[in-house]
């Protein structure tokens, strides 16, 4: 017996409209042949109406649309933002996957929603990027930080461009969008956008008032306040060695509650206190003393983290980052600055670590755990949250942000990131060669030198005016002097 009680056929019967045997509301459904491709054979979809002249107008119409878009070389009735990640997200490496999931979220869905973006212009897409500058500009304070009230950087937006442009180039390439929009160059037409010089994105720490007179004290201040015996784990039972089943390290808070002293409680004797800051100028100075990239030193385990000792008996710490740890996906040894010293607070680091978790430490651990718990298995899971370390701490000092020299009103931040900017600027301002730098930090020599320039340029003012000043000139005389000193400025 047929299922369709009743049926018509439309356009010479290249559609059909039909009403299921026992719809209680007589909704009318269309079935046509589908062009786009050869499965399904059929579309099929509801008019959603119980009108057959409703019903008739949109079967024709839908059939109209799928015709056209078989016309372009469309493979699908309609391509969403949702779609695009779904299908072509695993394409891009997981932390390019991490912004556009965050771009996803917080603006495309909100913007494009169930969208068909496969007709999109160059129109939509400018429509798109002027509604986001507005809608970042409007939205209030919260736990994204916001860098000016009256304008975004232009960098933000380079930055999201290159992602949903790189979607619709796959939704192009595989016949989901018929024709590639072109998307902005320059942002600055559009208005409320601000673009800082590549040297200044990121907060970097003067290398005296800030690095050498605020974090080089406080760091001291951490080193001091754990090495104190008063303030470190004890053993449940001291007379036996630590055992992770029935002998564990406790706090000293907890220590003396037990013993019934009632102590004002330090800082360093709480467990979890201890721990971030132990685990924060760790970081801080493995980052500030090699240049690796925050977002590798959280994939780094104990085992990438070696002391090698030269011909000639100097120490060097040397960190691995594998091919897997690298952001470039190139493997490369790191040697740190401080010699041995990195590897001596690597020790006392790893010795935190066993008090905080109550267990050996093995090669294949996480360098960085799960911060701010110590649940059973918080050491197999990776610390994903850096940030969440450093921010606390710079606020804590002062050192979390400050407003831009050149564009008034617009906040620069400090960050995990400001201690690979300060190695780098070291290095350079030292005048290591660019190339080893670039090595080190597993950057190439075109971005160092775009975002370093100034740095970058001194080291060459230096080697230029020692490399001339090598070659004898004639002696000027005081009269001379005094004549060039009324054009001369100060580099």
């Amino acid at each position: 017996m047929s299922t369709q009680s009743l049926q018509e056929e439309l356009l010479e019967g290249e559609i059909i409209i039909y009403v299921r045997e026992g719809s209680s509301k007589g909704i009318w459904q269309a079935r046509f042949t589908n062009p786009l491709s050869k499965s399904p054979r059929y579309i099929r979809e509801s008019t959603k109406t119980a009108s057959k002249a409703l019903a008739t107008e949109r079967a024709i119409k839908s059939y109209r649309e799928y015709q056209s878009r078989a016309f372009l070389g469309l493979k699908e009735g309609e391509t969403t933002i949702g779609m695009l990640i779904s299908r072509f997200g695993n394409e891009f490496k997981k932390t390019c996957r991490e912004v556009i999931d965050t771009c996803h979220s917080l603006y495309w869905i909100k913007f494009m929603g169930d969208q068909d973006l496969s007709r999109w212009t160059t129109e939509d897409v400018e429509d798109y990027f002027r509604w986001r500058i507005q809608e970042q500009l409007n939205r209030p304070s919260g736990r994204f930080h916001k860098a000016s009230q009256d304008s975004i950087s232009s960098a933000t937006l380079i930055l999201e461009r290159s992602y949903l442009k790189a979607l619709f180039k796959h939704g192009f390439n595989n016949q989901l969008i018929a024709r590639m929009p072109s998307f902005p160059r320059n942002f600055e037409r559009f208005g409320s956008v601000h673009t800082l010089p590549h040297n200044q994105r990121r907060g970097r720490f003067d290398p005296k008032t800030e690095y050498q007179g605020i974090l080089m004290p406080d760091f001291k201040r951490i080193a001091l306040g754990l090495k104190k015996k008063e303030w470190r784990p004890f053993l449940e039972d001291p007379n036996r060695p630590f055992n992770e089943v029935d002998n564990h390290w406790i706090s000293a808070t907890v220590a003396n509650h037990q013993l019934g002293i009632d102590k004002k409680s330090k800082f360093f004797t709480k467990k979890t206190s201890r721990n971030s800051l132990s685990m924060y100028r760790f970081a801080a100075l493995l980052i500030a003393n090699t240049g690796i990239r925050p977002a590798e030193i959280v994939k780094l385990r104990h085992r990438d983290i070696r002391l090698v000792q030269d011909d000639d008996g100097t120490f060097f710490t040397v960190v691995y980052i594998s091919e897997e740890t690298s952001k470039i996906n190139m493997a490369r040894h790191a040697i740190s600055h401080d010699f041995e010293a990195t590897y001596e607070r690597y020790l006392q680091y790893r010795q935190e670590l066993e008090h905080y978790f109550n267990r050996e430490i093995k090669d294949g651990d996480w360098l960085f755990p799960q911060y701010a718990t110590n649940s059973p298995g918080a050491y197999d899971n990776r610390n994903t949250k850096l940030h969440n370390l450093f921010r606390p701490n710079l606020q804590r000092l002062g050192l979390h942000k400050r407003e831009s020299a050149t564009h008034k009103g617009v906040t620069i931040y400090y960050s995990a990131y400001s201690f690979r900017s300060f190695y780098i600027t070291q290095r350079l301002a030292a005048q290591l060669s660019i190339y080893i730098v670039a090595k080190n930090v597993g950057a190439s020599i075109e971005t160092i030198m775009r975002n370093y320039d100034v740095n970058e340029t001194w080291a060459f003012r230096n080697e230029m005016t020692r490399h001339l000043k090598q070659w004898s000139k004639e002696d000027k005389d005081k009269d001379d002097i005094k004549r060039l000193e009324q054009y001369s400025v100060s580099w």
